[in-house]
C-alpha cells in the first residue's frame, strides 16, 4: 500500500467519524418533519371526569423521559383533559372537542410546553402561550404540577390507548354518561356528544 493510498484511508475513516458526530450532535429538540401534530389530530368529547383526590404517591419531580402517546388525566384534578406526544409536539386535548397545539422540550427537571394554536373542529386560531410543569415519569404515569402557582395540585396522566377506556380513576359520574373519541380524521364539532 502506498503512501498515498494510506493518507486515503486516513481521511476516510476521519470523513466518516466526522459525519457521525455532526449527526450525533445535532439539535435534540428538533422533531422529526413527519412527527408533527396537527390541532385536529384528534377529538374528544366526554361527560366523564378523572378522580380529584389529591396524588400522594408521585416520586419527586426531577424529570424523566416522555415517550410518545397519548395521556389522560386520572388524578388530582376532575377535568376530563389529555396530552398526546409525538416527536417534539404536543396536542392539549379538551373534553368538549377543543385542543391546543404546541411543542415540547425538556428543561432539566422542567417539561416546558409552547402552545402555538388552538383549534375547535377544523377551525384554528393562534394561541401563544408557555406552560412549565416540574415533572417525573413513573411506570405509564406522567406526574405534572404547574410552577406558576404553588396552589396547584400535582397532577396524574396515565397513558392510554383510548381516551374512552373507563376505570377507577376515570369514569362516568354523572346521569347522563358519554365519551366520543376520534383519531386519525377531522372531527365534526357540531355533533353534540351530551
Amino acid at each position: 500500500m502506498t503512501a498515498r493510498e494510506d493518507d486515503m484511508k486516513a481521511m476516510t475513516r476521519y470523513l466518516v467519524l466526522f459525519s457521525m458526530l455532526v449527526v450525533g450532535c445535532g439539535d435534540s429538540n428538533e422533531g422529526d418533519g413527519d412527527s408533527a401534530l396537527k390541532c385536529d389530530a384528534i377529538g374528544w368529547c366526554t361527560s366523564w371526569e378523572s378522580d380529584q383526590a389529591a396524588v400522594t404517591d408521585a416520586p419527586a419531580l426531577k424529570g424523566g423521559s416522555v415517550s410518545d402517546g397519548l395521556y389522560r388525566l386520572e388524578r388530582g384534578s376532575e377535568d376530563a383533559r389529555a396530552l398526546l406526544f409525538k416527536g417534539k409536539s404536543v396536542l392539549k386535548v379538551g373534553g368538549s372537542w377543543g385542543n391546543i397545539l404546541g411543542t415540547w422540550k425538556v428543561d432539566g427537571s422542567h417539561l416546558v410546553i409552547t402552545t402555538t394554536s388552538s383549534c375547535y373542529g377544523t377551525r384554528e386560531d393562534s394561541f401563544n402561550e408557555t406552560f412549565r410543569y416540574a415533572f417525573a415519569v413513573k411506570g405509564d404515569t406522567l406526574y405534572l404540577h404547574e410552577d406558576e402557582f404553588e396552589d396547584m395540585p400535582i397532577m396524574a396522566w396515565r397513558k392510554v390507548d383510548s381516551l374512552c377506556q373507563e376505570n377507577a380513576s376515570f369514569n362516568c359520574k354523572v346521569s347522563n354518561c358519554t365519551c366520543k373519541y376520534v383519531a386519525n380524521s377531522s372531527f365534526d364539532t357540531s355533533e353534540r356528544c351530551f
